[in-house]
């Protein structure tokens, strides 16, 4: 079995994505074909609230799936994506109503979310809980995959 693409990730907006698509999060495509505009892109989040807007201008819409890649990259380096992979709090609150656990161990961080069955070691607190929660959430269908 292969070690799912989020184990090894640093913090940042590749880690988020997966985050943020576990959550549902999602991008809908929306003509619009006037003032230069193609189409534009909205970034969703789990709420169905407007988290992200992009124009796609006319000319640039050729390659879907780059148009896709570009617009959850600007997304979740937005500044006001939560940062779950680098603020404790905000990392947290992906676990709210689990159980978990923080610790040191020999110099790393250890955390656990919603039984020790789903831990992580990384370098911060933060990035430890993010690890244990996707692991937590990977099978788990209230979660989209």
């Amino acid at each position: 079995m292969t070690e799912p693409a989020w184990k090894n990730l640093a913090p940042g907006p590749e880690l988020r994505r997966i985050i943020a698509e576990r959550l549902g999060w999602h991008i809908r495509k929306i003509p619009v074909g006037s003032d230069g505009v193609a189409y534009d892109h909205f970034v969703y989040d789990n709420d169905d609230r407007i988290a992200y807007h992009r124009a796609i201008p006319l000319g640039d819409q050729a390659d879907d799936e780059a148009a896709f890649a570009q617009t959850w990259l600007e997304a979740m380096n937005d500044p006001d994506c939560p940062r779950w992979d680098e603020d404790l709090a905000e990392a947290l609150y992906l676990a709210y109503n689990m159980e978990r656990e923080i610790r040191q161990e020999n110099g790393r961080v250890h955390a656990w979310v919603k039984s020790p069955t789903f831990s992580a070691l990384a370098d911060t607190e933060p990035l430890a809980v993010v690890r244990a929660w996707l692991a937590a959430t990977e099978d788990d269908p209230a979660y989209f995959h």
